[in-house]
């Protein structure tokens, strides 16, 4: 992946128990899946308008939020955490509009909804910074959303970026805890995670960096954590978005990993 590529890819991670029905209404007469991730996906992406199967070579957008490269998910059903959902999507085109991170994960959570319960551990995103635009004044009004929370809902959470060249990343490291706890608006606080969360995202099933086309040539750069105000999908993309506006005020402009997981230890 070089620097300048407009692909996002964004995914969940948890167990998924299926629904005790589900293999009744989704297997052909073959034995296959009738409904896959990727055909979900999609499906509630175009319903949202999100995206559209008339996109082509040299179309523009016209106010879709990304075109649908791939999809797909782990459901295999051992109670172990796994990638149980994941969405790879081109999106350059944007016109100044952020980066589709929340609508990515959503259309991915309404999919595994239709199939069974989600025991969520973590979510990951790796993200073409060269698009990053300015997302100050939308997380304001995230912020507010999140406060109307159940304080007994407040969950640990473990924050990791992982970068090439993550040498000016750490040095960072203070810089972006600061602009964090402002994008926040203060409703968290972030600090600086035990080292070993530097290179183990706990809840998160991830290949090494080295053997994914999309973070080879990454290394650990910066591991926060952070007390959530509730655990959730959304919750998770919130988190994601504030370290990445964080990110892009200290001029990260190349690709990054960014985990978000609960903490444990």
């Amino acid at each position: 992946m070089s620097d300048r590529d407009p692909t996002m890819f964004v995914g969940v991670h948890g167990i998924l128990r299926k629904h005790p029905w589900i293999d009744a209404v989704n297997v052909d007469e073959d034995g296959d899946q009738v409904e896959d991730t990727f055909s979900l996906a999609f499906k509630r992406a175009e319903t949202y308008g999100w995206t559209s199967m008339s996109l082509g070579e040299g179309q523009e957008m016209d106010g879709l939020r990304w075109w649908h490269n791939d999809a797909g998910g782990d459901w295999t059903q051992d109670e172990q955490v796994r990638e149980v959902a994941w969405l790879q999507a081109q999106v350059e085109q944007l016109r100044g509009q952020r980066l589709p991170l929340q609508p990515a994960l959503t259309v991915l959570k309404d999919g595994l909804d239709r199939v069974g319960r989600l025991q969520l551990t973590g979510v990951h995103l790796v993200a073409p910074m060269h698009l990053a635009t300015d997302s100050r004044f939308d997380l304001v009004n995230a912020a507010d959303w999140f406060a109307l929370s159940d304080p007994d809902a407040r969950e640990q959470v473990t924050v990791t970026v992982s970068a090439r060249g993550p040498g000016d990343l750490t040095a960072a490291a203070d810089a972006v805890l600061s602009a964090a706890a402002q994008n926040a608006q203060h409703r968290m606080f972030f600090e600086a995670a035990p080292s070993r969360h530097a290179v183990d995202a706990p809840g998160v099933a991830l290949a090494a960096l080295s053997e994914n086309v999309f973070t080879s040539g990454m290394c650990p750069a910066l591991a926060f954590q952070c007390r959530a105000p509730e655990w959730s999908v959304d919750a998770a993309a919130w988190i994601a978005e504030i370290v990445l506006e964080s990110l892009r005020q200290v001029q990260v402009r190349t690709p990054v990993l960014l985990t978000v997981s609960e903490a444990t230890g």
